[in-house]
Protein backbone atom coordinates (compact mmCIF):
# COMPACT_ATOMS: atom_id res chain seq x y z
CA UNK A 1 0.00 0.00 0.00
CA UNK A 2 1.51 3.47 -0.95
CA UNK A 3 2.20 5.69 1.34
CA UNK A 4 -0.37 8.67 -0.01
CA UNK A 5 -3.34 5.61 0.77
CA UNK A 6 -2.19 5.18 4.26
CA UNK A 7 -2.23 8.86 4.98
CA UNK A 8 -5.82 9.18 3.87
CA UNK A 9 -6.64 6.16 5.67
CA UNK A 10 -5.00 7.43 8.99
CA UNK A 11 -6.73 10.58 8.47
CA UNK A 12 -9.76 8.93 7.80
CA UNK A 13 -9.62 7.50 10.97
CA UNK A 14 -8.75 11.00 13.10
CA UNK A 15 -11.79 12.25 11.54
CA UNK A 16 -14.06 9.72 12.67
CA UNK A 17 -12.16 9.56 16.37
CA UNK A 18 -12.91 13.62 16.33
CA UNK A 19 -16.36 12.68 15.26
CA UNK A 20 -17.24 9.81 17.99
CA UNK A 21 -15.58 12.29 20.75
CA UNK A 22 -17.70 15.26 19.27
CA UNK A 23 -20.87 12.80 19.71
CA UNK A 24 -19.75 12.00 23.57
CA UNK A 25 -19.69 15.55 24.31
CA UNK A 26 -22.98 16.40 22.79
CA UNK A 27 -24.67 13.49 24.62
CA UNK A 28 -22.86 14.23 27.78
CA UNK A 29 -23.78 18.59 27.71
CA UNK A 30 -27.45 17.36 26.88
CA UNK A 31 -27.90 14.19 29.81
CA UNK A 32 -30.44 15.77 32.05
CA UNK A 33 -29.26 16.08 35.31
CA UNK A 34 -30.62 14.51 38.55
CA UNK A 35 -30.59 14.66 42.35
CA UNK A 36 -27.86 12.59 43.82
CA UNK A 37 -28.93 13.89 47.78
CA UNK A 38 -30.87 15.92 50.07
CA UNK A 39 -29.60 17.38 53.11
CA UNK A 40 -31.31 20.07 55.92
CA UNK A 41 -30.16 22.96 58.12
CA UNK A 42 -29.46 21.79 61.51
CA UNK A 43 -31.80 23.91 62.88
CA UNK A 44 -35.10 25.63 61.74
CA UNK A 45 -36.02 28.92 60.90
CA UNK A 46 -38.70 31.38 62.03
CA UNK A 47 -41.17 30.49 60.29
CA UNK A 48 -40.99 26.72 61.62
CA UNK A 49 -39.30 25.79 58.05
CA UNK A 50 -35.79 23.79 57.37
CA UNK A 51 -33.32 24.99 54.61
CA UNK A 52 -33.42 21.86 52.33
CA UNK A 53 -30.05 21.64 49.94
CA UNK A 54 -30.67 19.54 46.65
CA UNK A 55 -27.39 18.40 45.38
CA UNK A 56 -27.48 17.66 41.49
CA UNK A 57 -25.07 15.97 39.23
CA UNK A 58 -24.49 17.99 36.82
CA UNK A 59 -22.97 16.75 33.41
CA UNK A 60 -22.57 19.92 31.29
CA UNK A 61 -20.97 22.73 33.19
CA UNK A 62 -23.53 25.08 32.49
CA UNK A 63 -25.12 26.72 35.09
CA UNK A 64 -28.67 25.13 36.25
CA UNK A 65 -31.62 26.88 37.69
CA UNK A 66 -34.07 25.18 40.16
CA UNK A 67 -38.03 25.95 41.36
CA UNK A 68 -40.08 23.76 44.03
CA UNK A 69 -43.19 23.64 43.16
CA UNK A 70 -45.70 22.30 46.49
CA UNK A 71 -49.76 22.55 46.58
CA UNK A 72 -49.03 26.00 47.91
CA UNK A 73 -47.61 27.36 44.79
CA UNK A 74 -44.23 27.55 42.92
CA UNK A 75 -41.20 29.01 44.14
CA UNK A 76 -38.97 31.65 41.92
CA UNK A 77 -36.06 29.89 39.51
CA UNK A 78 -33.09 30.10 41.68
CA UNK A 79 -29.49 29.26 40.48
CA UNK A 80 -27.67 26.25 41.71
CA UNK A 81 -24.52 27.38 43.59
CA UNK A 82 -21.94 24.44 43.59
CA UNK A 83 -24.49 22.48 42.21
CA UNK A 84 -26.33 22.71 45.09
CA UNK A 85 -30.04 24.47 45.15
CA UNK A 86 -31.55 25.07 48.46
CA UNK A 87 -35.02 26.08 49.32
CA UNK A 88 -36.94 26.39 52.75
CA UNK A 89 -39.34 23.39 52.94
CA UNK A 90 -41.97 22.40 55.42
CA UNK A 91 -43.04 18.52 54.92
CA UNK A 92 -44.96 17.99 51.96
CA UNK A 93 -44.43 16.25 48.26
CA UNK A 94 -42.57 18.95 46.39
CA UNK A 95 -41.96 19.26 42.38
CA UNK A 96 -38.52 20.18 41.50
CA UNK A 97 -37.76 21.43 38.35
CA UNK A 98 -34.27 21.72 36.93
CA UNK A 99 -33.34 24.21 33.87
CA UNK A 100 -30.25 23.41 32.16
CA UNK A 101 -28.74 24.29 28.81
CA UNK A 102 -30.75 27.43 28.45
CA UNK A 103 -33.92 26.26 28.86
CA UNK A 104 -34.07 22.23 28.74
CA UNK A 105 -36.41 21.38 31.86
CA UNK A 106 -36.96 17.93 33.91
CA UNK A 107 -38.73 17.46 36.54
CA UNK A 108 -38.60 15.10 40.02
CA UNK A 109 -40.77 14.37 42.59
CA UNK A 110 -39.33 14.43 46.41
CA UNK A 111 -41.20 13.97 49.67
CA UNK A 112 -39.86 16.73 52.48
CA UNK A 113 -40.39 15.36 56.10
CA UNK A 114 -38.69 17.99 58.49
CA UNK A 115 -41.32 17.19 61.35
CA UNK A 116 -39.55 17.22 64.85
CA UNK A 117 -39.37 19.03 67.85
CA UNK A 118 -37.56 22.65 67.40
CA UNK A 119 -36.98 23.76 71.07
CA UNK A 120 -38.24 22.00 75.00
CA UNK A 121 -37.68 23.50 78.12
CA UNK A 122 -39.16 22.58 81.94
CA UNK A 123 -39.22 25.13 84.03
CA UNK A 124 -40.27 25.60 87.91
CA UNK A 125 -38.99 21.88 88.42
CA UNK A 126 -38.38 20.98 91.65
CA UNK A 127 -35.54 18.52 93.34
CA UNK A 128 -37.21 18.25 96.63
CA UNK A 129 -41.12 17.73 97.64
CA UNK A 130 -42.61 17.26 100.77
CA UNK A 131 -44.18 14.00 101.33
CA UNK A 132 -47.52 14.10 100.16
CA UNK A 133 -47.51 17.52 98.34
CA UNK A 134 -47.60 18.13 94.49
CA UNK A 135 -46.48 20.27 91.82
CA UNK A 136 -46.29 20.61 88.39
CA UNK A 137 -43.70 20.44 86.16
CA UNK A 138 -43.97 23.39 83.75
CA UNK A 139 -43.02 22.00 80.24
CA UNK A 140 -42.86 23.92 76.72
CA UNK A 141 -42.65 21.90 73.72
CA UNK A 142 -42.24 23.80 70.57
CA UNK A 143 -42.74 21.08 67.60
CA UNK A 144 -43.76 20.65 63.93
CA UNK A 145 -45.88 17.98 63.11
CA UNK A 146 -48.32 16.41 65.43
CA UNK A 147 -46.41 13.30 65.83
CA UNK A 148 -43.89 15.08 67.69
CA UNK A 149 -46.30 16.66 70.58
CA UNK A 150 -46.76 14.57 72.84
CA UNK A 151 -44.90 14.80 76.21
CA UNK A 152 -44.60 12.25 78.25
CA UNK A 153 -43.19 11.53 82.25
CA UNK A 154 -42.04 8.94 83.94
CA UNK A 155 -40.48 8.02 87.72
CA UNK A 156 -38.32 5.70 88.43
CA UNK A 157 -39.96 4.30 91.62
CA UNK A 158 -43.95 5.49 91.30
CA UNK A 159 -43.57 4.24 95.49
CA UNK A 160 -41.82 7.24 96.44
CA UNK A 161 -42.71 9.51 93.66
CA UNK A 162 -45.40 9.27 91.30
CA UNK A 163 -45.96 11.87 88.05
CA UNK A 164 -49.09 11.56 86.39
CA UNK A 165 -49.46 12.22 82.52
CA UNK A 166 -50.15 15.64 82.73
CA UNK A 167 -46.71 16.12 84.85
CA UNK A 168 -48.23 16.29 88.01
CA UNK A 169 -45.46 15.20 90.63
CA UNK A 170 -46.92 14.04 94.14
CA UNK A 171 -44.50 12.64 96.88
CA UNK A 172 -45.63 9.40 98.31
CA UNK A 173 -42.53 8.34 100.76
CA UNK A 174 -39.12 9.21 101.66
CA UNK A 175 -36.40 8.54 99.09
CA UNK A 176 -34.94 9.52 95.92
CA UNK A 177 -36.24 8.92 92.36
CA UNK A 178 -35.47 9.68 88.59
CA UNK A 179 -38.36 11.50 86.19
CA UNK A 180 -37.83 11.47 83.03
CA UNK A 181 -39.46 13.72 80.53
CA UNK A 182 -39.92 12.78 76.95
CA UNK A 183 -41.02 15.42 74.02
CA UNK A 184 -41.97 14.46 71.15
CA UNK A 185 -40.33 11.03 71.45
CA UNK A 186 -36.83 11.45 72.50
CA UNK A 187 -35.93 11.64 75.67
CA UNK A 188 -34.94 15.69 76.28
CA UNK A 189 -34.91 15.80 80.24
CA UNK A 190 -33.81 14.24 83.24
CA UNK A 191 -33.58 14.91 86.94
CA UNK A 192 -33.38 13.16 90.61
CA UNK A 193 -36.37 14.37 92.98
CA UNK A 194 -36.10 13.91 96.50
CA UNK A 195 -39.04 13.08 98.27
CA UNK A 196 -38.88 13.74 102.34
CA UNK A 197 -41.05 13.96 105.10
CA UNK A 198 -38.32 16.21 106.95
CA UNK A 199 -40.05 19.07 104.57
CA UNK A 200 -43.35 20.62 104.43
CA UNK A 201 -45.57 22.19 101.67
CA UNK A 202 -44.85 26.24 101.74
CA UNK A 203 -47.19 27.50 104.39
CA UNK A 204 -47.30 30.58 107.29
CA UNK A 205 -48.04 28.69 110.63
CA UNK A 206 -46.09 30.09 113.31
CA UNK A 207 -48.45 27.83 115.94
CA UNK A 208 -46.06 24.75 114.79
CA UNK A 209 -44.00 22.49 117.19
CA UNK A 210 -40.54 24.24 118.42
CA UNK A 211 -37.51 22.46 117.41
CA UNK A 212 -36.97 19.44 119.94
CA UNK A 213 -33.06 19.05 120.69
CA UNK A 214 -31.36 16.59 118.10
CA UNK A 215 -34.15 15.21 116.67
CA UNK A 216 -32.92 14.24 113.52
CA UNK A 217 -29.98 12.02 112.42
CA UNK A 218 -26.96 13.11 110.75
CA UNK A 219 -28.26 11.95 107.36
CA UNK A 220 -31.54 13.92 107.66
CA UNK A 221 -29.39 17.13 108.87
CA UNK A 222 -26.92 16.48 105.85
CA UNK A 223 -30.14 15.98 103.72
CA UNK A 224 -32.03 19.51 105.01
CA UNK A 225 -28.46 21.20 104.42
CA UNK A 226 -28.52 19.60 100.75
CA UNK A 227 -32.08 21.06 99.78
CA UNK A 228 -31.48 24.09 101.29
CA UNK A 229 -28.11 24.75 99.55
CA UNK A 230 -29.59 23.38 96.25
CA UNK A 231 -32.86 26.16 96.78
CA UNK A 232 -29.51 28.95 97.01
CA UNK A 233 -27.78 27.56 94.09
CA UNK A 234 -30.83 27.70 92.10
CA UNK A 235 -32.02 31.31 93.12
CA UNK A 236 -28.62 32.42 92.60
CA UNK A 237 -26.32 32.91 95.46
CA UNK A 238 -25.19 36.56 96.65
CA UNK A 239 -28.91 37.54 95.15
CA UNK A 240 -32.07 38.98 96.17
CA UNK A 241 -33.54 35.30 95.15
CA UNK A 242 -31.04 33.35 97.74
CA UNK A 243 -31.66 35.49 100.57
CA UNK A 244 -35.29 35.34 100.29
CA UNK A 245 -35.04 31.25 99.77
CA UNK A 246 -33.22 30.81 102.66
CA UNK A 247 -35.89 32.92 105.00
CA UNK A 248 -38.94 31.32 103.29
CA UNK A 249 -37.51 27.70 103.60
CA UNK A 250 -36.53 28.17 107.45
CA UNK A 251 -39.90 29.53 108.35
CA UNK A 252 -42.23 28.24 105.92
CA UNK A 253 -40.80 24.95 104.74
CA UNK A 254 -39.25 23.96 107.88
CA UNK A 255 -40.94 21.17 110.06
CA UNK A 256 -40.19 22.83 113.09
CA UNK A 257 -40.14 26.33 114.34
CA UNK A 258 -36.58 27.20 115.65
CA UNK A 259 -36.81 29.63 119.20
CA UNK A 260 -35.87 32.61 119.84
CA UNK A 261 -32.79 32.67 122.26
CA UNK A 262 -30.49 36.16 122.89
CA UNK A 263 -27.49 36.18 121.88
CA UNK A 264 -24.43 35.35 124.47
CA UNK A 265 -22.13 37.32 122.46
CA UNK A 266 -21.23 37.94 118.96
CA UNK A 267 -18.40 37.38 116.80
CA UNK A 268 -17.43 41.09 116.21
CA UNK A 269 -17.45 41.72 119.99
CA UNK A 270 -14.29 40.77 122.34
CA UNK A 271 -15.82 38.07 122.96
CA UNK A 272 -16.96 36.27 120.39
CA UNK A 273 -19.45 33.53 120.91
CA UNK A 274 -20.69 31.02 117.56
CA UNK A 275 -24.21 29.28 117.84
CA UNK A 276 -25.52 31.37 120.89
CA UNK A 277 -28.46 33.26 119.57
CA UNK A 278 -26.74 33.45 116.50
CA UNK A 279 -24.88 30.95 113.54
CA UNK A 280 -22.35 32.25 111.56
CA UNK A 281 -22.01 29.19 109.16
CA UNK A 282 -23.57 27.72 106.25
CA UNK A 283 -26.66 25.43 106.83
CA UNK A 284 -28.92 23.88 109.93
CA UNK A 285 -27.39 24.38 113.66
CA UNK A 286 -28.65 20.69 113.94
CA UNK A 287 -27.31 17.80 115.79
CA UNK A 288 -23.96 16.81 117.97
CA UNK A 289 -21.97 16.80 114.68
CA UNK A 290 -22.60 20.54 113.94
CA UNK A 291 -21.83 21.72 117.68
CA UNK A 292 -18.79 20.02 116.98
CA UNK A 293 -18.22 23.07 114.91
CA UNK A 294 -18.51 25.84 117.44
CA UNK A 295 -14.66 26.93 118.60
CA UNK A 296 -16.68 30.00 121.06
CA UNK A 297 -19.03 29.27 123.34
CA UNK A 298 -20.28 30.74 127.09
CA UNK A 299 -22.64 28.11 128.16
CA UNK A 300 -23.00 25.99 125.25
CA UNK A 301 -22.45 24.28 122.39
CA UNK A 302 -26.23 23.47 122.15
CA UNK A 303 -27.73 23.01 118.74
CA UNK A 304 -31.21 24.59 117.95
CA UNK A 305 -33.74 23.63 120.67
CA UNK A 306 -31.46 22.24 123.21
CA UNK A 307 -31.24 23.67 126.66
CA UNK A 308 -28.69 26.54 126.68
CA UNK A 309 -28.22 29.07 129.44
CA UNK A 310 -28.59 32.80 128.89
CA UNK A 311 -25.19 33.95 130.44
CA UNK A 312 -26.39 37.83 131.43
CA UNK A 313 -29.81 36.34 133.53
CA UNK A 314 -28.89 32.96 133.51
CA UNK A 315 -31.78 31.33 132.71
CA UNK A 316 -32.67 28.44 131.06
CA UNK A 317 -33.80 28.18 127.18
CA UNK A 318 -33.82 26.78 124.12
CA UNK A 319 -31.32 27.67 121.73
CA UNK A 320 -32.07 29.32 118.56
CA UNK A 321 -31.78 32.97 117.03
CA UNK A 322 -32.46 36.68 118.33
CA UNK A 323 -33.54 39.01 115.58
CA UNK A 324 -30.01 39.99 114.42
CA UNK A 325 -28.86 36.80 114.54
CA UNK A 326 -31.40 35.10 112.12
CA UNK A 327 -31.04 38.47 109.59
CA UNK A 328 -27.46 37.35 109.78
CA UNK A 329 -27.99 33.47 109.56
CA UNK A 330 -30.11 34.25 106.38
CA UNK A 331 -27.69 36.55 104.69
CA UNK A 332 -24.86 33.93 105.17
CA UNK A 333 -26.53 31.17 103.88
CA UNK A 334 -27.50 33.85 100.55
CA UNK A 335 -23.86 33.78 100.26
CA UNK A 336 -23.55 37.79 101.79
CA UNK A 337 -20.59 38.74 104.43
CA UNK A 338 -22.14 41.63 106.23
CA UNK A 339 -20.40 40.86 109.51
CA UNK A 340 -21.91 39.54 112.55
CA UNK A 341 -23.93 42.82 113.08
CA UNK A 342 -26.82 44.05 115.74
CA UNK A 343 -30.10 45.97 114.87
CA UNK A 344 -29.92 49.36 116.31
CA UNK A 345 -29.71 52.40 115.12
CA UNK A 346 -27.32 54.41 116.59
CA UNK A 347 -23.70 53.32 118.56
CA UNK A 348 -21.23 50.79 115.98
CA UNK A 349 -22.11 49.75 113.35
CA UNK A 350 -25.04 47.61 112.29
CA UNK A 351 -28.30 46.36 109.96
CA UNK A 352 -28.96 50.24 109.39
CA UNK A 353 -25.83 51.18 108.40
CA UNK A 354 -25.82 47.94 105.45
CA UNK A 355 -27.88 50.18 102.89
CA UNK A 356 -30.29 53.48 102.34
CA UNK A 357 -32.07 53.98 105.51
CA UNK A 358 -35.61 54.80 104.59
CA UNK A 359 -39.00 55.80 106.97
CA UNK A 360 -41.15 52.94 106.46
CA UNK A 361 -44.64 54.63 104.48
CA UNK A 362 -47.34 53.84 102.04
CA UNK A 363 -45.74 56.33 99.24
CA UNK A 364 -42.44 54.22 99.90
CA UNK A 365 -44.19 50.93 99.40
CA UNK A 366 -46.53 52.37 96.32
CA UNK A 367 -42.82 53.65 94.82
CA UNK A 368 -42.45 50.36 93.66
CA UNK A 369 -38.71 50.62 95.20
CA UNK A 370 -39.19 47.87 98.04
CA UNK A 371 -38.46 43.87 97.28
CA UNK A 372 -38.57 40.90 98.70
CA UNK A 373 -34.64 40.97 100.44
CA UNK A 374 -34.91 44.07 101.42
CA UNK A 375 -34.45 44.64 105.64
CA UNK A 376 -37.69 45.92 107.63
CA UNK A 377 -37.86 46.48 111.51
CA UNK A 378 -37.47 49.65 114.41
CA UNK A 379 -35.03 50.50 116.15
CA UNK A 380 -33.54 47.82 118.00
CA UNK A 381 -34.88 44.78 116.29
CA UNK A 382 -34.52 43.79 112.64
CA UNK A 383 -36.33 41.62 110.33
CA UNK A 384 -35.98 40.26 106.13
CA UNK A 385 -38.99 41.00 103.14
CA UNK A 386 -39.61 37.49 102.21
CA UNK A 387 -42.05 38.09 99.69
CA UNK A 388 -44.63 41.06 98.39
CA UNK A 389 -47.72 40.67 96.38
CA UNK A 390 -49.60 43.31 94.99
CA UNK A 391 -51.37 44.04 98.68
CA UNK A 392 -49.84 42.06 100.90
CA UNK A 393 -46.18 41.82 102.38
CA UNK A 394 -44.86 38.79 103.80
CA UNK A 395 -42.21 40.05 107.21
CA UNK A 396 -39.93 37.02 108.52
CA UNK A 397 -37.80 37.84 112.11
CA UNK A 398 -37.39 36.30 115.15
CA UNK A 399 -39.05 37.59 118.07
CA UNK A 400 -40.10 36.12 121.33
CA UNK A 401 -42.18 33.56 119.29
CA UNK A 402 -39.46 31.99 117.87
CA UNK A 403 -38.41 32.40 114.03
CA UNK A 404 -41.76 33.22 112.14
CA UNK A 405 -43.06 34.92 109.33
CA UNK A 406 -46.34 37.51 109.52
CA UNK A 407 -48.58 38.29 106.61
CA UNK A 408 -49.38 42.45 106.15
CA UNK A 409 -51.90 44.23 104.37
CA UNK A 410 -49.42 47.48 102.87
CA UNK A 411 -52.49 48.49 100.27
CA UNK A 412 -54.38 50.76 103.10
CA UNK A 413 -51.83 54.03 104.78
CA UNK A 414 -53.88 52.91 107.73
CA UNK A 415 -52.93 49.21 107.82
CA UNK A 416 -50.85 49.00 111.29
CA UNK A 417 -47.78 47.54 109.07
CA UNK A 418 -46.69 51.51 109.02
CA UNK A 419 -46.83 52.17 112.51
CA UNK A 420 -45.73 48.76 113.37
CA UNK A 421 -42.11 48.98 111.53
CA UNK A 422 -40.23 52.36 111.09
CA UNK A 423 -37.62 51.78 108.16
CA UNK A 424 -36.81 49.41 105.45
CA UNK A 425 -32.69 49.29 104.34
CA UNK A 426 -32.27 49.61 100.82
CA UNK A 427 -30.06 45.99 100.24
CA UNK A 428 -29.55 46.57 96.32
CA UNK A 429 -26.05 47.39 96.49
CA UNK A 430 -25.48 44.29 98.62
CA UNK A 431 -26.91 41.93 96.49
CA UNK A 432 -25.41 40.52 93.04
CA UNK A 433 -28.70 41.26 91.24
CA UNK A 434 -32.21 39.97 91.71
CA UNK A 435 -31.27 36.56 90.94
CA UNK A 436 -34.14 34.18 90.04
CA UNK A 437 -36.57 36.36 92.46
CA UNK A 438 -39.55 35.08 92.77
CA UNK A 439 -42.34 37.89 94.58
CA UNK A 440 -44.32 34.83 96.49
CA UNK A 441 -43.82 31.01 97.00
Amino acid sequence: MSVKKKNKIALLLIFLLIIMILLILLHRYNRPPYIIGITYSDKYNENKTKTANVKIKNFSGNNIYCKFTNKDGSSKWVQAKDDICSYDVKTDDYEITLKYNGNIKVKFKEKFDIDGVISFSVTDKRKYIPVGDSFKLNTKLDYVGEKYSKVEYKSSDSNIANVDENGVVTGKSDGRVKISITGGGVKTDEFELISSSLIRSPSIDNYREVMPCNSFTKEQVDLLDSILATKIKDAGEGTRAAATEAARFITLELKYKIPYFYENGRRTFSYPVDGEGRYYFKGLYLGTDKEKLITNSVTGPASWGCPLRDAESGLMGRNGLDCSGYVTWTLVQAGLDLGDIGAGITGARDYTDVGPFQRNSYNLLMSGKVSPGDLIGWDGHIAIIAAMDDNNIYITESLQNGVIIDEYNYSSPYSRFYTRYSHIIDMSGNYNGDGNLKKMW
